[in-house]
């Protein structure tokens, strides 16, 4: 099934838990775990368990409407898809901030990797990190520090 058919799938099936996940995501001001999605539709008289929650978030990521990624203590977080492709993220390590970027550099040598070694129907996943420019200098605990390629 392709992505488009999967969202249009998840959308004829849109029950009142699903869309309350979905409205407290468009709500929050960032990628939020399962727990502070919880959290929130509790706050607002919403009678829904956590793993309702759950079951609600990962049928939204098998439908590509939803995206998700890791936090920087390595939770999975949730956010709204902002297209129909792949989106990836820069997550600082010290305040959490996370920013959108294109990987398309990345996709690309995978592709060609893959191709060059045989492999088709490739996987990517791809957990930037690092320190924003927001953030004190000097490493964060638990990171390496890379020297970019010249």
């Amino acid at each position: 099934m392709d992505e488009s058919a999967a969202r249009r799938g998840v959308q004829s099936r849109m029950t009142p838990h699903r869309r309350a996940v979905l409205r407290v995501l468009a709500a929050l001001p960032g990628p939020a775990t399962a727990h502070s999605i919880h959290r929130a539709l509790r706050a607002g008289d919403e009678r829904i368990g956590l793993t309702i929650v759950y079951r609600q978030l990962a049928s939204l990521v098998d439908a590509g409407v939803i995206g998700t990624g890791l936090d920087r203590d390595g939770r999975h977080v949730f956010h709204l898809r902002t297209d129909d492709f792949r989106d990836y993220h820069l997550t600082c390590v010290r305040c959490g901030r996370v920013t959108r970027v294109d990987a398309s550099v990345a996709l690309r040598w995978a592709a060609d990797a893959a191709v060059a070694h045989g492999f088709s129907d490739i996987a990517v996943s791809i957990d930037l990190s690092g320190r924003c420019a927001r953030c004190p200098a000097g490493r964060a605990t638990g990171t390496t520090a890379v020297t970019p390629y010249r």
